[in-house]
């Protein structure tokens, strides 16, 4: 009998999208509960650590943090490398989109505007920069169209959830990559992927 899985996330994509962008590519069911308020204040003393996400399987484990849960659905469904290697260099897409996302949740969340102006140029001008030039050196010695491997991975799946989050920013659009070709046509590869796309298109409205 097929497990059952439930997601439990706040109403927005953050940390929860990746693990639900992996669910969606390997065409899995689950079940995707956003909790605010206080729903959450009743979920929080169950969880494992007093976050989210968390995934629960067959009703009874909980499994939280985001790599975690990412690295478990992957290796049930078929989504990590075939070797050793191959799973280590998705261990590394998978943090290095936590970097990124980090400084971009800290801009998010500034309050000075002196100290938000500072962030907002750095995140502009470096940290995107060495994000999509680091993806472009690797989609090329990888043959152009996955990550890592010749199949859609879960690194993929990390890389994409970071690009869609800056795509779908009303501050930052697609033309964030303007200047890295390379990296436009994997995220629309990745999104356009029958299973990726069919989540996608009823996917709740939601913040980043």
């Amino acid at each position: 009998m097929p497990a059952k899985y439930k997601i439990s996330y706040f109403d927005i994509r953050g940390k929860g999208e990746l693990p639900r962008l992996v669910f969606a590519a390997a065409g899995k069911e689950f079940e995707d509960e956003r909790l605010s308020g206080d729903k959450w204040t009743a979920f929080k003393p169950k969880t494992p650590y007093g976050q989210m996400p968390v995934l629960t399987v067959d009703d009874k484990t909980m499994i939280n943090q985001t790599g975690a849960i990412a690295r478990y659905l992957a290796r049930e469904f078929g989504l990590y490398g075939s070797n050793n290697m191959e799973n280590t260099k998705c261990d590394i897409i998978i943090e290095t989109t936590v970097d990124v996302l980090t400084a971009m949740i800290k801009l998010h969340f500034e309050k000075d505007e002196a100290q938000k102006e500072e962030l907002g140029k750095k995140f502009s001008t470096e940290v995107l920069p060495q994000f999509f030039t680091y993806l472009c050196k690797v989609l090329k010695e990888n043959g152009g169209k996955f990550l890592v491997g010749s199949k859609l991975t879960v690194a993929d799946m990390a890389a994409f959830d970071m690009l869609d989050k800056l795509t779908c920013n009303p501050t930052m659009g697609e033309g964030v990559y303007k200047d890295f070709a390379e990296v436009k046509k994997f995220y629309e590869s990745v999104k356009t992927n029958a299973n990726v796309q069919k989540y996608l298109e009823k996917r709740p409205a939601a913040d980043m």
